[in-house]
C-alpha cells in the first residue's frame, strides 16, 4: 500500500519508522512538508519523495492520505486531499473545537468519502487483549471501569469501547489538578542529570451515561514517560474484573483468578531478537500482533498499534469495513471537549445530540 504523508513532526517519524520496519506492507509515495529546508534535507536521503508544493504531492500514486499536522490547520489540507479523491486518514484530533468537528462530518458528507482517524490507542496490544476479554463476556455485562492509561481522547476512547458506551448521553463531572513531580524522561529519552520539578497537570472525570454505566477518567501528562508515574486500568462486570494485567472471574462453580501474559521474544536467552508476538490468557492467544511474522519488524506496542491503523485503512479500501468510523472520533473528541468544559466552568456537565449522530 502506498503512503503520502503530510506533517513532517514527531509523529509522521513514528509512521516513518514503522513504513521501513514493514515493507512488504507498506511503502512511502511521499512527504508534504510546509518547510522547504526540512524537506530538503529529507530528499537527500529520500531521493524524489520530499515535497512543498501541494499540487504536485496530489499527483502522485498514493493509495490513502495520511495528515499529522495540528488540528488548528486540518481542514484545507483534508478537503483538498479529498477532492483529489484519496482515502484519508487524519491525526487526532481531527478538528479544533466543535465547529472543527463539524466542519469535518460536513466534509465527509460532501465528498462522501473515506475518512478515518488516527486514534491508534484501543489498538495497542493490552487494550486488544482487554477489549477481547470483555467482548467474550468473561466479566459478565461491565458496570464501570477507572482507566487511567490515555489523555483526553485517547483515554475517552478506551473508556467508551469498553462500556459499549454508543451514542449515549451522559453527564460529565470533572476537575483538573496540579503535582510537583521530577521531570526526567520525555520525547527526547531519559535526562540522567535530571533537576527539574514541575507541576504534572491530573484531569479527573466521571461519565455517568444514562443506560447506566460509569467511566472514571484520571490521567496525568507525566504518565506516558515519566519513571514513577504508572498506567492504571481496572474494568469491573457482574461476573469478573480486570486489574491492569490480573483477571479473576466466575468460571460458573466457583471464582478464579488468572493473568494476561505478554509474548515477547528476544529476552533472557531467547534469540529471535525483540518482537511481541501477542498476550494469551489462561494457555490460549486474546491478542496476536499482526507484524509478528515479519523479521525486520521490531515494534513498540504503539507502533503495533499505529501500524494496525494503517492496515485498518488497507481494509476499508477494498472492503468498505471501517476500523475506527469517523463517527467514533468525532464522539469521542466532542466528549473530550465537554470533559475540559466541566473542569474550566466548574460545574456539571450534559452531553447534546451532534450532527453526526442523526
Amino acid at each position: 500500500m502506498k503512503i503520502g504523508l503530510i506533517g513532517n513532526g514527531w509523529r509522521t517519524r513514528g509512521y516513518l519508522r514503522i513504513l521501513r520496519q514493514v515493507p512488504e506492507r507498506f511503502q512511502l509515495s511521499g512527504v508534504l512538508f510546509r518547510n522547504a529546508q526540512k524537506a530538503a534535507a529529507f530528499g537527500r536521503d529520500n531521493p524524489g519523495l520530499a515535497y512543498t508544493d501541494l499540487e504536485q504531492f496530489l499527483c502522485q500514486p498514493h493509495d490513502m492520505v495520511m495528515i499529522l499536522l495540528p488540528r488548528e490547520v486540518l481542514l484545507p489540507y483534508m478537503e483538498a486531499v479529498l477532492k483529489a479523491g484519496f482515502p484519508l486518514l487524519v491525526e487526532t484530533p481531527p478538528g479544533n473545537g466543535l465547529e472543527g468537528l463539524c466542519q469535518v462530518w460536513q466534509l465527509q458528507q460532501t465528498y462522501r468519502a473515506k475518512i478515518q482517524v488516527a486514534e491508534q490507542y484501543f489498538l495497542q496490544p493490552y487494550h486488544q487483549a482487554v477489549y477481547a476479554l470483555v467482548k467474550q463476556g468473561t466479566l459478565g455485562e461491565i458496570s464501570n471501569l477507572r482507566i487511567s492509561m490515555a489523555h483526553d481522547y485517547h483515554g475517552i476512547s478506551l473508556m467508551r469501547r469498553l462500556l459499549s458506551a454508543g451514542d449515549q448521553p451522559c453527564t460529565i463531572i470533572a476537575q483538573q489538578f496540579a503535582f510537583p513531580v521530577l521531570y526526567h524522561c520525555g520525547q527526547e529519552g531519559m535526562k540522567t542529570d535530571a533537576q527539574t520539578v514541575r507541576e504534572d497537570s491530573r484531569k479527573t472525570a466521571v461519565f455517568a451515561f444514562d443506560h447506566g454505566k460509569v467511566g472514571f477518567f484520571d490521567f496525568a501528562g507525566e504518565q506516558y514517560f515519566n519513571y514513577f508515574r504508572s498506567r492504571h486500568l481496572n474494568v469491573q462486570g457482574t461476573h469478573g474484573e480486570i486489574n491492569d494485567y490480573d483477571v479473576a472471574y466466575w468460571n460458573g462453580h466457583m471464582p478464579v483468578w488468572s493473568r494476561l501474559e505478554r509474548q515477547d521474544m528476544g529476552r533472557d536467552s531467547n534469540l529471535e531478537g525483540y518482537f511481541h508476538r501477542g498476550i494469551t490468557w489462561n494457555g490460549r492467544f486474546v491478542y496476536e500482533s499482526p507484524f509478528a511474522d515479519y523479521t525486520e519488524a521490531r515494534l513498540t506496542d504503539d507502533e503495533i498499534a499505529m501500524g494496525s491503523l494503517l492496515l485498518g485503512m488497507e481494509k476499508l479500501i477494498q472492503t468498505g469495513e471501517e476500523i475506527y468510523p469517523l463517527k467514533e472520533a468525532l464522539r469521542d473528541t466532542y466528549l473530550y471537549l465537554m470533559m475540559d468544559e466541566a473542569i474550566r466552568t466548574g460545574q456539571s456537565v450534559r452531553t447534546l445530540p451532534q450532527p453526526w449522530e442523526a
